[in-house]
Protein backbone atom coordinates (compact mmCIF):
# COMPACT_ATOMS: atom_id res chain seq x y z
CA UNK A 1 0.00 0.00 0.00
CA UNK A 2 2.76 2.45 0.80
CA UNK A 3 4.30 2.04 -2.43
CA UNK A 4 1.32 2.42 -4.23
CA UNK A 5 0.96 5.63 -2.56
CA UNK A 6 4.67 6.52 -2.98
CA UNK A 7 3.98 6.05 -6.99
CA UNK A 8 0.90 8.26 -6.48
CA UNK A 9 2.98 11.05 -4.62
CA UNK A 10 5.65 10.99 -7.04
CA UNK A 11 3.55 10.55 -9.81
CA UNK A 12 1.48 13.90 -9.30
CA UNK A 13 4.90 15.52 -8.15
CA UNK A 14 6.96 14.94 -11.18
CA UNK A 15 3.18 16.39 -13.08
CA UNK A 16 3.79 19.87 -10.64
CA UNK A 17 6.95 20.16 -11.99
CA UNK A 18 6.55 19.70 -15.54
CA UNK A 19 3.74 21.91 -15.65
CA UNK A 20 6.01 24.49 -13.60
CA UNK A 21 8.91 24.34 -16.61
CA UNK A 22 5.84 24.38 -19.18
CA UNK A 23 5.00 27.71 -17.92
CA UNK A 24 8.35 29.05 -17.89
CA UNK A 25 8.83 28.13 -21.46
CA UNK A 26 5.85 29.54 -22.61
CA UNK A 27 6.73 32.56 -20.10
CA UNK A 28 9.96 32.85 -22.66
CA UNK A 29 8.76 33.19 -25.66
CA UNK A 30 6.48 35.20 -25.22
CA UNK A 31 9.03 37.62 -23.72
CA UNK A 32 10.82 37.02 -26.30
CA UNK A 33 8.90 37.67 -29.20
CA UNK A 34 7.47 41.15 -27.27
CA UNK A 35 11.61 41.74 -27.16
CA UNK A 36 11.89 41.40 -31.21
CA UNK A 37 8.24 43.35 -31.93
CA UNK A 38 9.96 46.36 -29.25
CA UNK A 39 13.13 45.82 -31.11
CA UNK A 40 11.97 46.26 -34.92
CA UNK A 41 9.40 48.97 -33.65
CA UNK A 42 12.25 51.20 -32.38
CA UNK A 43 14.32 50.17 -35.76
CA UNK A 44 11.73 51.57 -37.65
CA UNK A 45 11.27 54.50 -35.74
CA UNK A 46 15.40 55.32 -36.05
CA UNK A 47 15.08 54.51 -39.59
CA UNK A 48 12.60 56.90 -40.13
CA UNK A 49 13.73 59.70 -37.98
CA UNK A 50 16.58 60.02 -40.30
CA UNK A 51 14.98 59.93 -43.45
CA UNK A 52 13.12 63.35 -41.90
CA UNK A 53 16.03 64.47 -40.78
CA UNK A 54 17.76 64.02 -44.11
CA UNK A 55 15.14 65.80 -46.10
CA UNK A 56 14.30 68.61 -43.67
CA UNK A 57 17.61 69.62 -43.26
CA UNK A 58 17.88 70.93 -46.78
CA UNK A 59 14.89 72.38 -47.00
CA UNK A 60 15.45 75.59 -49.03
CA UNK A 61 18.85 73.97 -50.12
CA UNK A 62 19.74 76.17 -53.36
CA UNK A 63 16.27 77.58 -54.15
CA UNK A 64 14.08 81.08 -54.49
CA UNK A 65 12.75 81.86 -50.72
CA UNK A 66 9.96 81.19 -49.93
CA UNK A 67 11.66 77.76 -49.55
CA UNK A 68 8.28 76.06 -47.41
CA UNK A 69 4.60 75.99 -49.31
CA UNK A 70 2.87 74.61 -47.08
CA UNK A 71 3.61 74.32 -43.32
CA UNK A 72 0.60 72.30 -41.21
CA UNK A 73 0.32 70.41 -38.28
CA UNK A 74 0.88 67.18 -40.54
CA UNK A 75 1.85 68.04 -43.49
CA UNK A 76 4.75 70.01 -44.75
CA UNK A 77 5.87 70.88 -48.47
CA UNK A 78 9.19 72.49 -49.56
CA UNK A 79 11.54 73.24 -51.85
CA UNK A 80 15.41 72.28 -52.14
CA UNK A 81 17.51 71.23 -54.39
CA UNK A 82 18.26 67.07 -53.57
CA UNK A 83 20.49 66.58 -56.80
CA UNK A 84 23.12 69.57 -55.63
CA UNK A 85 22.91 70.49 -59.68
CA UNK A 86 22.35 74.01 -59.99
CA UNK A 87 19.16 75.66 -61.10
CA UNK A 88 17.25 72.80 -60.29
CA UNK A 89 14.55 73.02 -58.01
CA UNK A 90 12.84 69.71 -56.09
CA UNK A 91 9.67 69.98 -54.45
CA UNK A 92 9.06 67.82 -51.15
CA UNK A 93 5.79 66.98 -49.14
CA UNK A 94 5.66 65.05 -46.15
CA UNK A 95 1.84 64.37 -44.90
CA UNK A 96 0.02 61.85 -42.77
CA UNK A 97 -2.29 59.81 -45.17
CA UNK A 98 -5.08 57.25 -44.66
CA UNK A 99 -5.43 54.39 -42.34
CA UNK A 100 -3.20 51.32 -43.63
CA UNK A 101 -5.55 48.82 -43.87
CA UNK A 102 -3.18 45.61 -43.53
CA UNK A 103 -2.37 46.43 -40.72
CA UNK A 104 -3.80 44.54 -36.99
CA UNK A 105 -3.48 48.05 -35.30
CA UNK A 106 -6.61 50.23 -35.96
CA UNK A 107 -4.37 53.41 -35.47
CA UNK A 108 -1.74 52.68 -38.20
CA UNK A 109 -1.91 55.67 -40.88
CA UNK A 110 0.23 55.95 -44.07
CA UNK A 111 2.65 58.67 -44.25
CA UNK A 112 3.59 59.67 -47.19
CA UNK A 113 6.60 61.32 -49.18
CA UNK A 114 6.08 63.39 -52.70
CA UNK A 115 9.45 64.09 -54.36
CA UNK A 116 8.76 65.84 -57.13
CA UNK A 117 5.84 63.27 -58.96
CA UNK A 118 6.56 60.23 -56.82
CA UNK A 119 4.97 59.35 -54.08
CA UNK A 120 5.80 56.73 -52.01
CA UNK A 121 3.88 55.49 -49.25
CA UNK A 122 5.67 54.81 -45.74
CA UNK A 123 4.31 51.99 -44.24
CA UNK A 124 5.83 52.44 -40.93
CA UNK A 125 3.23 51.36 -38.65
CA UNK A 126 2.82 55.71 -37.68
CA UNK A 127 0.18 56.35 -35.60
CA UNK A 128 1.29 60.20 -35.25
CA UNK A 129 3.55 62.64 -37.12
CA UNK A 130 3.06 65.80 -35.69
CA UNK A 131 5.12 69.04 -36.91
CA UNK A 132 5.88 72.27 -35.05
CA UNK A 133 7.01 75.72 -36.19
CA UNK A 134 9.48 78.21 -35.11
CA UNK A 135 10.27 81.54 -35.55
CA UNK A 136 13.79 83.32 -34.96
CA UNK A 137 12.83 83.59 -31.26
CA UNK A 138 12.13 80.34 -30.58
CA UNK A 139 8.17 81.10 -29.98
CA UNK A 140 5.94 78.16 -31.52
CA UNK A 141 4.19 79.72 -34.23
CA UNK A 142 0.25 78.77 -34.79
CA UNK A 143 -0.32 75.99 -37.42
CA UNK A 144 -1.54 76.72 -40.70
CA UNK A 145 1.45 78.68 -41.12
CA UNK A 146 0.60 80.91 -44.40
CA UNK A 147 1.27 83.66 -46.62
CA UNK A 148 4.56 85.96 -45.32
CA UNK A 149 4.64 84.47 -42.10
CA UNK A 150 6.09 80.94 -43.85
CA UNK A 151 9.32 82.93 -44.90
CA UNK A 152 9.39 83.65 -40.76
CA UNK A 153 9.90 79.62 -39.87
CA UNK A 154 13.95 79.17 -38.26
CA UNK A 155 13.16 75.59 -37.06
CA UNK A 156 10.69 72.59 -37.25
CA UNK A 157 9.86 70.01 -34.31
CA UNK A 158 8.74 66.89 -35.77
CA UNK A 159 7.01 64.44 -33.56
CA UNK A 160 6.80 60.75 -34.38
CA UNK A 161 5.30 57.88 -32.89
CA UNK A 162 5.43 54.53 -33.98
CA UNK A 163 3.18 51.45 -32.69
CA UNK A 164 3.72 47.72 -33.91
CA UNK A 165 1.30 46.63 -36.77
CA UNK A 166 0.44 43.19 -34.17
CA UNK A 167 -0.28 43.05 -31.09
CA UNK A 168 1.21 40.99 -28.38
CA UNK A 169 -0.19 37.71 -27.29
CA UNK A 170 -2.68 39.10 -24.58
CA UNK A 171 -4.81 36.12 -24.21
CA UNK A 172 -3.56 36.49 -19.70
CA UNK A 173 -3.25 40.00 -19.42
CA UNK A 174 -6.43 40.87 -21.04
CA UNK A 175 -6.67 44.07 -24.12
CA UNK A 176 -4.05 44.62 -26.89
CA UNK A 177 -1.12 45.98 -26.46
CA UNK A 178 1.03 47.14 -28.94
CA UNK A 179 4.67 48.03 -28.67
CA UNK A 180 5.31 51.93 -28.92
CA UNK A 181 8.02 53.72 -30.35
CA UNK A 182 8.45 57.57 -30.32
CA UNK A 183 11.05 60.12 -31.99
CA UNK A 184 11.31 63.90 -31.37
CA UNK A 185 13.73 66.47 -32.69
CA UNK A 186 13.68 70.46 -33.25
CA UNK A 187 15.66 71.14 -36.77
CA UNK A 188 17.16 74.08 -37.78
CA UNK A 189 17.68 74.08 -41.31
CA UNK A 190 20.82 75.77 -41.96
CA UNK A 191 19.07 77.18 -45.45
CA UNK A 192 15.97 79.04 -43.32
CA UNK A 193 18.33 81.01 -41.14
Amino acid sequence: MSVMLDIMMATVFFGMIMLTIMNVNINLTDENYKGMIELNTQTETIQLGRILEFDLYKVGYRVAKPSIMIAETSQIKFKTNLGDVAGVTDIVQYGLGGLALESKNPNDRMLFRVENVSTVFINYSVVKFKLSYYDTADVAMATPVTGAALNNIRSIKVLLKLESPEPFDTTRSGGKQYATAQYQKLIFPRNLQ
